[in-house]
C-alpha cells in the first residue's frame, strides 16, 4: 500500500497515511479538518539501509553473529 503525505489547509499540519488506492481522504490528526491537500512525496525505499547492512556483514562478520 502506498504512503500518502498530506498538508492540512486549516492548521498547516503535515502528516502521512498508509492507504489503499481509492480510500477516502483522512481528517487532520491535529485539528480534525476534513480537507487536507495531498502533497507530492518522493519515492522511498529501504534499499539503501539493506545495502548498508549487507556491507557491514561483509566488513565485520562478527557483528552479525
Amino acid at each position: 500500500m502506498p504512503i500518502y503525505e498530506y498538508e492540512c489547509k486549516s492548521c498547516g499540519c503535515l502528516f502521512e497515511r498508509i492507504m489503499k488506492v481509492g480510500e477516502e481522504v483522512p481528517a487532520c490528526p491535529a485539528c480534525g479538518g476534513n480537507r487536507p491537500r495531498k502533497r507530492i512525496a518522493p519515492f522511498r525505499t529501504n534499499a539503501w539501509s539493506a545495502f548498508l547492512d549487507r556491507m557491514e556483514k561483509r566488513i565485520s562478520p562478527e557483528k552479525s553473529r
